[in-house]
């Protein structure tokens, strides 16, 4: 089996631990040693009946060939530090898509995304590592979705959409075909995209506009 830590410790996190834990029953393939978080007043709690085991400092203690990592946090930016700081360590990241989760064959995934329960995903779809792909979202043909994006319940994308680098789609958010969502931009719960969303904004409403800069 392989052996699995959970990088961070908050909701999102023990979601990410029942995913896994699903899919145990299913193939037994994770040892699930607990989760890792930098806040030392959660070290040595225990949520969902796993415990956290330290911060970073206990991975610099352990053998990075014997453990892979998954992201428990839903934040674009916290997760492309933790995805960094562990790859310097010299741990790898797995990837888990929800047993239950439709999508045809014509679907890549990369490294250390998570595609969480009730997803539907179609055809030509591409989807980057330290993707967050959250409760009942549909995914349409061609879509491309690129590294550190978070995804939240609800979300429905069109085809041929370009959510950029580091994008957060809030819970409900809709995105009309054919456009795209800029980088480290985010979309607000309810959100109705249609037009492009540039760069580095958060944007609310329907249909979606630009508030401020982030």
């Amino acid at each position: 089996m392989q052996k699995l830590l959970i990088v961070g410790a908050g909701g999102f996190a023990r979601e990410v631990l029942w995913a896994f834990r699903e899919d145990n029953k299913l193939r037994q393939c994770w040892d699930i040693l607990g989760f890792i978080d930098e806040d030392a007043a959660k070290h040595g709690n225990i949520y969902c009946d796993a415990t956290v085991l330290g911060g970073f400092e206990w991975l610099e203690k352990s053998i990075p060939s014997d453990i892979k990592l998954i992201s428990g946090v839903g934040n674009p930016k916290t997760k492309k530090r933790f995805f960094e700081k562990s790859n310097h360590l010299g741990f790898g990241f797995c990837t888990l898509v929800a047993p239950d989760v439709k999508k045809s064959p014509y679907v890549e995934i990369d490294e250390g995304t998570i595609i969480t329960a009730g997803n539907i995903i179609t055809t030509q779809v591409k989807i980057g590592r330290q993707v967050t792909v959250n409760l009942n979202c549909t995914i349409g043909h061609d879509v491309i979705i690129e590294d550190y994006c978070t995804i939240a319940p609800g979300v429905n994308i069109s085809g041929n959409v370009k959510i950029r680098e580091g994008a957060k789609l809030g819970t409900g958010v809709t995105v009309l075909p054919g456009l795209t969502v800029g980088r480290w931009s985010v979309v607000g719960a309810g959100g109705v995209v249609t037009r492009d969303i540039p760069d580095h904004v958060i944007a609310v409403g329907i249909p979606a506009r630009v508030i401020r800069s982030t």
